[in-house]
């Protein structure tokens, strides 16, 4: 309930769970957490969202949701805020006006859209953009098949996006396809995810530990959108209740330098300084753990690209 809240609230303002994060000064997993309703954000954080998103906390917290914008941005809805403010102070002439103006707008439009759909589903001239053409006899064997100019190109982004979006379940801006860790070589008391953040265009794997009633630990690696042979990898050790981060770090991998012994470094780090070498020692072997599982994963689910396609040829 307050999770679908949350998520409406903020498109409703036009904003990515990075931006909320950040205006709350918590992770994104913490946002993306209280939306999918794994946890509960605290009071404090209640109120702070109810601050941003100009509710009360009574609007974020009951069953009533708030309506999620289909099309729309922040600066349409407050023209349709403003637009609705002036029907209600001018006499019923000047109302009668605006709405036949809007009808008149979307006649227009819906003529435009179809004028666009017969020219999208016209035949294109052989050889034209968009078409592949096939050809018997000389030259024939020169073309390559789909899946070899997708291999080629190296395109994990796409594959694993398509991937979760077909076999996964969807929660507004995530698709996330989640299995016991045993299936791929792991734990059966830990979870192995892979995610598709829509709203962020951000595909990631996941090895998700519960460590006791209080804590758990996550050990993300984000896969490029263009394939770099660099992985982002985000370590968070946090309150299961709230989603709030006791410990994160972050930072990136080259894949092809990869191995266990791995000198893991990060880019930003949050928590207590005197922990931070205890929590980098961690957070290298949760990351060796997550690439064991992928491996595992690879195989059980016969994808299309191998290990040795992500680039990790020493691991």
């Amino acid at each position: 309930m307050i999770g679908d809240n949350i998520r409406n609230y903020r498109k409703i303002k036009n904003m990515s769970q990075e931006e909320l994060a950040e205006k709350l000064d918590v992770t994104r997993q913490s946002v993306s957490l209280w939306e999918s309703g794994q946890t509960q954000p605290s009071l404090d954080n209640i109120i702070a969202l109810s601050k941003i998103f100009g509710v009360s906390t009574d609007d974020l917290l009951t069953s009533k949701s708030a309506e999620e914008p289909v099309g729309k941005s922040a600066e349409q809805y407050a023209a349709a805020d403003a637009f609705d403010s002036g029907n209600n102070e001018d006499g019923g002439g000047t109302k009668k006006k605006k709405l036949l103006l809007i009808c008149l707008i979307c006649a227009v439009a819906a003529a435009a859209a179809v004028t666009l759909i017969i020219l999208l589903s016209a035949p294109k001239k052989p050889g034209g953009s968009g078409n592949t053409q096939t050809h018997s006899g000389a030259g024939a064997g020169t073309q390559s098949s789909s899946s070899e100019q997708k291999k080629d190109t190296k395109d994990l982004y796409g594959y694993l996006k398509n991937f979760v979006i077909q076999n996964g379940n969807t929660n507004g801006d995530m698709s996330s396809y989640t299995k016991s860790a045993d299936n791929y070589g792991g734990y059966a008391s830990d979870d192995f995810n892979l995610s598709y953040w829509g709203d962020t265009d951000t595909v990631e794997f996941c090895l998700h530990t519960v460590i006791n009633e209080t804590y758990s630990i996550n050990f993300y690696i984000r896969v490029p959108k263009v394939y770099s042979g660099q992985y982002v990898y985000i370590s968070s050790y946090y309150y299961r209740d709230t989603g709030d981060a006791v410990y994160e770090a972050k930072g990136s991998i080259d894949a092809a330098e990869f191995t266990s012994n791995y000198p893991l470094r990060c880019t930003s780090y949050k928590g207590p300084t005197e922990d931070q070498d205890w929590f980098m020692e961690l957070s290298r072997q949760g990351v060796c753990e997550a690439l064991k599982l992928l491996k595992g994963f690879i195989k059980t689910e016969q994808l299309d690209y191998s290990f040795a396609d992500f680039g990790f040829k020493k691991f």
